[in-house]
């Protein structure tokens, strides 16, 4: 190890964990997991006593979810989110939250247990399903094994989402602002999705586990699209539905793999949606049978939770929340239309408000890319740098040209040949569902999907681009997810579809050849690793089938907890061989040949094995590449360099004196001078390249094309900027041609 003016280099080796750092690292990342397990078990067991199978095993993921959450918003609140803290606070948490609700339901008087329930299913219908899960299972694995063989690289996981991740575990700190975007304010964006990766980053030092967590997220998804069916006995068809949604390609290529969320917020959205369902299957209070529309108060706690999950993971889930919640408060019955307000509205505010919050108390605006409420005008940060116009699809509705041209093209690639039926149908099953679904959960589900269609058609950065350029159109159709997957979830159990078994099995197959076509028609197939594809769809069907097995054979139940331990200690050991083995083949060649696509080549290449360093990036494309920099083990310090401004805005330093200054102000033995690819022909240097390399005390180490990486010998000298030119308008404001690949999420 090589050390230098406060930083070090370190040879490849250290890029991967030994045995011991990786086994202390998964120890205690599951001993905190397994507390919060426990507790969420005993919770659950005492609001939700009567649920059994898969509903109480997803209320159990909520809570266990929502704890994991609070932790670390607690203690990062008061800069003691590091790894110690963590685990003890997580231990104490969860065991108490356990031991207590035991002591609670001790003490409660015997109650008959209401469970949602569960008539069986169509055997076919079970076997299309796991058939599914294969299908899905394979066409994530593929890019997820592309991330795990070279590195993440989707513009958003580089630009904010493991950066985010990465500040948490250095700072300790949740509820500081990071400023690192000019463009799209994404210091301000809710963060329930980057804790688990910072979780993950602070028990490993590495981020060993955010290539392979959204595949988490999906099994969730798959797993509450099951119980929405479940009181029906159509989980199965629920299931399928749901999967025509998570298998498309503006989901699969934008998340598996990635630290992308989308995936995250549809899994809890679906966590609510079905939690919903099942407690207004079991209404436990004769007074609301009578109605025949109350949902227990401990299952809208719950739901609750999960719509505030998805609220805080991402902005674009907030109008899927708000319509689930205006749907509860409908269907509540009269008398107990507070109570049901306030048992869901008051955890999804605790499970989701925190970011919210946070910006309240920096900037006075919880959410600050609002800066007016009708007459309410709010403190809001000033975009200075303006990307492409955020234009919603809403903006182009009768121009005939842009959908036949642009949004027509983008469905087809996004959903397959038949994605006319995907959309046409979901809109039809929340029309039907308001009109003949007879049940309230089904009404308010149908109102649930409408909504979240209008309002994907008015969300910004839905068709950003130029006038008549709409180029961010089919990225974010991922924004659209939750309407699909829930619409196509609820389409078998409405009442007139699962009248009859004719009916049951025509939705049946409809719902599988739509599928079929959907995963038919996703480029993952031609990309390679089809041993690893092969080898995931098998898994999935080996569990299946293991769980038929043990169902089969109806062990007593003292045989069936032991199986099931010894089950569950065998997949968990095969996790944790199998992770030490894709980690070091992952940290060994992440980010060693990012190709063309990244232009930064050769600095993300020398960046792995630098330590300690502190690291100013500059120029429009190093917005989007900062993840690479924090290096392999996450301890270099990376900064997109800018200047803070009013209302916390942040723009781009517009001159080489105070580019300068700003070096020296924050300490950095490194510059990396990217370039703006959306200014054709003005590749060869960035202004910030040539404001540092004219000082003597910047020595160029590294030149790829128009990137430039400095070491910083001292202090740069401002005064020594005579006849260096400032930005132009262009650069310092905003770029009129627009050739970028950012997706501009949220």
């Amino acid at each position: 190890m090589i050390a230098v003016a406060g930083f070090v280099t370190a040879p490849a080796g250290e890029r991967t964990l030994d045995v011991g750092a990786y086994l202390a690292g998964a120890a205690e990342l599951g001993l905190a997991l397994g507390a919060l397990a426990f507790g969420a078990h005993r919770v659950r067991a005492l609001l939700l006593g009567g649920w059994s199978g898969a509903p109480a095993r997803l209320a159990e993921l909520v809570l266990a979810v929502a704890g994991l959450i609070w932790v670390s918003e607690g203690l990062g609140t008061f800069g003691g989110f590091e790894r110690a803290p963590v685990l003890a606070v997580a231990i104490v948490i969860g065991v108490a939250a356990g031991l207590i609700a035991d002591r609670i339901a001790a003490r409660r008087p015997p109650q008959p247990g209401v469970s949602p329930p569960a008539p069986p299913s169509w055997g076919l219908a079970k076997l299309i399903a796991a058939a599914a899960c294969a299908a899905l299972a394979a066409a994530w694995t593929v890019p997820t094994l592309s991330s795990l063989a070279s590195g993440m690289d989707r513009t958003d996981s580089l630009w904010y989402h493991l950066p985010l991740a990465a500040r948490f575990v250095q700072t300790g700190s949740l509820d500081q602002i990071f400023f690192f975007d000019p463009i799209f304010l994404a210091s301000f964006y809710p963060a329930n999705s980057e804790v688990p990766h910072a979780l993950g980053m602070l028990f490993f030092d590495r981020d060993l586990v955010s290539p392979v967590l959204n595949l988490g997220w999906l099994a969730v998804a798959l797993l509450a699209a099951w119980c929405i069916g479940r009181p029906y006995g159509l989980g199965p068809q629920a299931l399928i539905g749901a999967s025509i949604a998570l298998g498309s390609q503006s989901l699969v290529e934008f998340q598996a793999g990635e630290a992308l969320n989308d995936i995250t917020g549809v899994a809890f959205i679906l966590c609510a949606v079905a939690i919903l369902v099942n407690g207004y299957a079991a209404r436990p209070d004769p007074r609301e049978q009578v109605a025949g529309r109350g949902i227990a108060p401990a299952a809208l706690v719950v739901a609750g939770l999960a719509a505030g999950l998805a609220a805080g993971v991402k902005l674009s889930f907030l109008a899927p929340a708000a319509a689930l919640t205006i749907g509860v408060i409908v269907i509540a019955p009269r008398f107990a239309r507070l109570r049901a307000a306030a048992a869901w509205t008051l955890p999804m505010l605790a499970a989701g408000g925190y970011w919210y919050l946070r910006n309240l108390v920096a900037v006075g605006n919880p959410i600050p890319y609002i800066g007016s409420v009708g007459p309410i005008t709010l403190p809001a940060p000033v975009r200075d740098f303006q990307l492409r116009p955020d234009f919603a699809v809403a903006h182009y509705w009768n121009d005939t040209s842009v959908w036949r041209d642009w949004f027509f093209p983008g469905l087809h690639e996004s959903f397959g040949t038949l994605w006319p039926v995907t959309l046409v149908g979901m809109l039809v099953v929340g029309a039907l569902a308001i009109w003949r679904g007879r049940e309230p959960i089904l009404r308010a589900l149908g109102g649930f999907v409408l909504v979240t269609a209008v309002a994907y058609f008015f969300t910004p950065l839905t068709a950003a681009g130029e006038q008549g350029q709409p180029i961010a159109f089919t990225w974010n159709l991922r924004y659209l997810a939750p309407a699909v997957a829930v619409g196509l979830a609820i389409l078998p159990c409405l009442p007139a579809l699962r009248a009859t078994p004719a009916r049951r099995a025509a939705v049946l197959g409809a719902l599988a050849v739509v599928l079929a076509f959907t995963l038919g028609s996703l480029v993952q197939w031609k990309q390679g690793h089809v041993k690893g594809a092969i080898a995931a769809a098998l898994i999935v069907l080996g569990v299946a089938a293991l769980v038929w097995i043990l169902r089969s054979r109806g062990p007593g139940a003292a045989t069936g907890r032991g199986v099931r331990a010894a089950l569950a200690a065998a997949a968990i050991a095969i996790v944790v061989v199998a992770g030490y083995a894709e980690q070091r083949h992952y940290l060994a060649r992440a980010y060693e040949d990012t190709g063309a696509g990244q232009d930064l080549a050769g600095a993300l290449r020398w960046a792995r094995d630098v330590r300690g360093a502190r690291i100013a990036v500059a120029g429009i494309r190093g917005v989007f590449t900062q993840y690479p920099f924090y290096g392999a083990p996450l301890d270099n310090r990376v900064q997109w360099l800018g200047l803070r401004g009013p209302h916390d805005s942040y723009s781009r330093i517009p001159d080489c004196r105070q580019w300068r200054a700003a070096i020296n102000a924050g300490g950095y033995t490194h510059v990396v001078t990217t370039f703006d690819p959306y200014l054709p022909g003005t590749l060869r240097n960035s202004p910030e390249g040539r404001w540092t390399q004219s000082d003597p005390n910047a020595q160029l180490i590294l030149r790829d094309g128009p990137v430039r990486v400095f070491r910083i010998l001292g202090p740069l000298d401002p005064a020594g900027c005579t006849g260096q030119r400032p930005l132009t308008e262009a650069q310092l404001h905003s770029v009129p041609n627009l050739n970028g690949t950012s997706s501009g999420s949220r």
